[in-house]
């Protein structure tokens, strides 16, 4: 399964942060306001948080279910063995 990688998310917020501040500190007049930049920032940040905790969430459901798999499958095995003995 692939992912957002911490080191992407770090990496692109402190670019946001640079660009947010060179816009700050620029003479220019820009089309983007600083606080629409540091809004962006905080969006993408509730977004990675919300990734990560649905990321969790899947762990947890994918590891459940293996274990519940390989629950049932120890179960079925010894039946299915049986049956097929006596079947012969």
């Amino acid at each position: 399964m692939q992912g957002i990688e911490p080191k992407i998310h770090t990496s692109l917020l402190e670019r946001m942060k640079y660009y947010s501040d060179l816009i700050r500190n620029s003479k220019h007049d820009s089309c983007i306001n600083p606080e629409d930049a540091h809004h962006m920032m905080i969006e993408l940040n509730e977004l990675y948080e919300d990734y990560l905790k649905q990321k969790r969430n899947l762990e947890k459901s994918i590891k459940k279910y293996r274990e519940f798999y390989q629950g049932q499958q120890k179960l079925l095995t010894p039946r299915i063995r049986q049956l097929r003995r006596t079947r012969k």
